[in-house]
């Protein structure tokens, strides 16, 4: 599997699953742009200081850039709150981010996709299937970019642009180590995955890579969850 000569965009991919994704694609051959309010760590990537919510700061990267093959929208944002707890500020943050953010930047690349005949990959979360008590608002967005994905495959098919959809579980980035108050939390999370452990950046990463690549050139409004069988058992949302 090779994507030399290819051309990715990853977005929010300096940190966590977006950086894991990215080191993949370099890895493979292809050549990595990263769009991300905060630069990666690595010198390997190209980077453009975007804020996805911001149309302007995305149409002044896109101008810059000549080709592109593979949109990974990979860039969102995740915080648990019951409804009740839920203000006005926080549904405008994560929808500008997880729902719109994703759609601006798809809108503003859609042309050059169509141009290399290309692909998008986006990445919502295993809670766009099953709910998560505790998150209602994120797992709305995340179900919103599922049906984001089979939208956009039926509307771009014809012109050979493949639009397929990452659905990562608990995944080990520092955001989710973070999270964890002690080691007794984490094991507790691990166990509720019917695989019993929690995943890794790069069983993601790797997921994103085959459907970015020629091997699946006849794949297209697909979800694939990354999960550890999370979405297969509703005990995880009880």
């Amino acid at each position: 599997m090779t994507l030399k000569n290819k051309v990715a965009i990853v977005t929010g991919g300096s940190s966590g699953i977006g950086e894991a994704i990215a080191n993949k694609l370099i890895e493979l051959g292809a050549k990595v742009i990263i769009f991300d309010i905060k630069e990666p760590k690595s010198s390997l990537f190209n980077y453009y200081k975007v804020d996805i919510t911001k149309d302007n700061e995305i149409k002044k990267a896109v101008k810059l850039i000549d080709k592109v093959d593979i949109l990974v929208n990979n860039a969102g944002i995740y915080f648990e709150k019951y409804i009740e707890e839920t203000t006005d500020e926080d549904i405008d943050k994560m929808v500008d981010i997880n729902i719109k953010g994703t759609f601006k930047v798809t809108r503003n690349l859609i042309n050059k996709l169509k141009e290399s005949q290309g692909c998008i990959i986006n990445i919502a979360s295993c809670l766009g299937l099953v709910p998560e008590l505790t998150s209602p608002l994120y797992c709305t967005t995340k179900a919103g970019i599922v049906m984001f994905t089979k939208c956009l495959a039926q509307e771009y098919a014809d012109l050979g642009v493949r639009v397929n959809c990452v659905l990562p579980g608990p995944i080990l980035t520092e955001l989710l180590e973070d999270s964890f108050k002690n080691e007794e939390q984490k094991i507790k999370c691990a166990k509720r995955i019917p695989v019993r452990r929690i995943g890794k950046p790069s069983e993601v990463a790797n997921v994103v890579a085959f459907l970015s690549s020629d091997e699946t050139s006849y794949v297209t409004g697909g979800i694939y969850t990354v999960d550890g069988g999370v979405s297969t058992s509703s005990i995880y949302s009880k």
